[in-house]
Formats: structure tokens, C-alpha cells, sequence
């Protein structure tokens, strides 16, 4: 029986990491593995590792897993959450220059109304609370993507740690049960992240339509007026 296997799910025993094994087959699947995710894009990348990891940590297979396998995965997710950042940070960006224009336009619409462009002033004041709104959005966004960020590397920086002070009699203990929590928040928050995103731009496009069309309404009064 191979001593590798945990004795039973319900002892509460630290599977093992290994840096360095003989097994050459699982060597050779993952460096295959890593030139046929070359071409890929990153998120979907990560999804094929992460869940070939899970699979791997599962209580009933075997609880040696080559550390480099743990690594790529972290590697890989650090990667699209620093994607993920600028992503967002740029977004902000779009929302508050959008923001300040509207304001901008309000008041040069009011400025040329009669009637104080009160449409327009109001069509402005309801798509500047829709960015402003998207811009705590962004912001909430960021936050939890510096957390997740944060975890990643403490989980790296963990294992590495582990191996480094191991004292080489065995392969070095490592809680799987904080890796596998990860990972599968991981693949959750990529997805989520993808929808908030497009969330947002739908959000930026109907406040600047909100006020296109005020602004359009105000333009067509005053061309009648003037024909009159």
C-alpha cells in the first residue's frame, strides 16, 4: 500500500509537499502540460491548473503533490489579479473623467438655456450619481483584489518557507486545506470579477446616455424656439 496516502480522512494529519521526487511521469506530464497552456489565455490557464490541483488535494488520492504544481498555480493567479488591478484602475479612471465632464457640460447647457437647462442639470445629476456609484463599485473591487493578492503570496511565501527549514528526512508538511479553500475562492472571484466588469460598462454607457439624451431634448426646444 503506498505510504503516500493519508491513513484516513478523519485523522488530522499535514499532507506532504514535496520539492524534489523521483517520479518522473508527473514531471513529465506537467512541463507537457505547461507548453500546451502557452498559447492560452491566462484566465482559462489558471481554471485548468487550479482544478487539476483540487484534484489532486482530493482526501481520497494520493497527498504527495510536487511543490512546483503549487507554485505555477499561485504564480499564475498573482498574475491575472495584478491584470485584474490595472483593469479596474483604469476603469476608475474612465468613470471620474466621465464624471467631471458631465459636469462640465451641465452647467455649459444651463449656461445657454433660458430655463437653466433644468432637463439637462437633472439628466446630469442622476448619470453623475450612477458613475459615482460605480466608482465605490471600482473601489470595492480593488479592495478585495489586494486581499486576494495578499493571500496568494502569504500561501507562497508560506511553502516555501516549509521547505526551507525542512530538515530533508521527508517531504515537507504543508496544509493543503488553506490551498484548496484558496483555489476554489480563486476560481469564484475570476468569474465574478469578469461579470462586474462588464456590469460597469454598462453602467458608464447608460449614464452618458442619460444625459445625451437631456442634453438632445434641451438642443431640439431651443432649435424650435428659434424657428418660431
Amino acid at each position: 500500500e503506498d505510504r503516500r496516502r493519508s491513513p484516513s480522512p478523519n485523522v488530522h494529519e499535514e499532507p506532504e509537499l514535496e520539492e524534489r521526487t523521483d517520479d518522473t511521469s508527473c514531471r513529465s506530464f506537467f512541463e507537457l502540460r505547461q507548453r500546451i497552456l502557452a498559447g492560452m489565455d491566462q484566465v482559462s490557464a489558471f481554471r485548468i491548473v487550479a482544478l487539476g490541483l483540487l484534484r489532486k488535494l482530493h482526501p481520497s488520492v494520493a497527498r504527495t503533490v510536487l511543490y512546483v504544481e503549487v507554485e505555477d498555480a499561485l504564480n499564475r493567479y498573482l498574475r491575472i489579479v495584478d491584470l485584474d488591478l490595472q483593469k479596474f484602475v483604469s476603469l476608475h479612471d474612465i468613470f471620474r473623467t466621465a464624471a467631471e465632464k458631465q459636469e462640465t457640460d451641465a452647467k455649459a447647457v444651463a449656461k445657454d438655456c433660458k430655463d437653466g437647462g433644468s432637463a439637462a442639470v437633472a439628466a446630469s445629476t442622476a448619470a453623475t450619481s450612477l458613475l459615482n456609484e460605480g466608482m465605490h463599485e471600482i473601489a470595492a473591487v480593488l479592495l478585495a483584489c489586494s486581499q486576494m493578492q495578499k493571500r496568494a503570496l502569504d500561501l507562497k511565501v508560506g511553502a516555501q518557507r516549509t521547505i526551507s527549514e525542512s530538515d530533508g528526512t521527508g517531504p515537507p508538511l504543508v496544509s493543503f486545506t488553506k490551498i484548496v479553500e484558496f483555489l476554489q475562492e480563486a476560481i469564484a472571484v475570476c468569474d465574478q470579477l469578469r461579470k462586474k466588469h462588464e456590469e460597469l460598462q454598462q453602467t458608464r454607457i447608460r449614464a452618458m446616455a442619460t444625459f445625451a439624451e437631456a442634453k438632445a431634448r434641451v438642443g431640439s426646444n431651443g432649435n424650435a424656439l428659434a424657428s418660431k
